[in-house]
């Protein structure tokens, strides 16, 4: 094993590690579905239309609406009509506010207790390695964007 692979290793180790810490401390399906919506939501104002929720998300439209759906079933988003064609805008309720400021508390203070290890010069030192990382990542065509497809009918997933 090359030195730059278990250097990536510990990189994809570190990544996996964070994740389940958030998992673990955080609220439950806040990377995908209604806890990022929610998220990207309060981020933005509490509201925002779908082609902007599908370019920040990086979902289909359809996964959006789907998403979108089932956290108006749940009372946390209202559907309203948008200006443009062929899309909708989506704000928060009052109970959805709620769970998004639970949730960016939660997901604040798990982050601080993940780099709370490192002095604030190293945290600017990593910030400035992951993006040189991501930059290039980026240089060799992995954009971090799904590729859509369509279902097939056989196994019920993409290929």
């Amino acid at each position: 094993m090359t030195s730059a692979t278990k250097t990536l290793a510990q990189l994809k180790k570190a990544s996996k590690l964070t994740n389940r810490a958030f998992h673990k401390n955080g609220p439950k399906s806040y990377k995908k579905g209604q806890g990022a919506l929610l998220k990207v939501l309060h981020v933005s104002g509490g509201q925002s239309t779908s082609r902007d929720l599908v370019e920040r998300l990086s979902f289909d439209r359809g996964e959006l609406k789907n998403v979108v759906r089932k956290a108006e079933r749940n009372g946390y988003v209202t559907i309203e009509d948008a200006d443009e064609k062929r899309t909708y805008t989506v704000k928060l309720t009052a109970e959805g506010e709620k769970i998004a400021e639970k949730r960016c508390a939660a997901n604040s203070k798990t982050a601080d207790d993940i780099l709370a290890c490192l002095s604030e010069e190293e945290v600017a030192q990593l910030n400035a390695l992951t993006e040189k990382i991501i930059v290039s990542c980026k240089d060799h065509g992995a954009h971090g964007k799904r590729k859509s497809g369509k279902k097939c009918r056989r196994h019920g997933r993409k290929h």
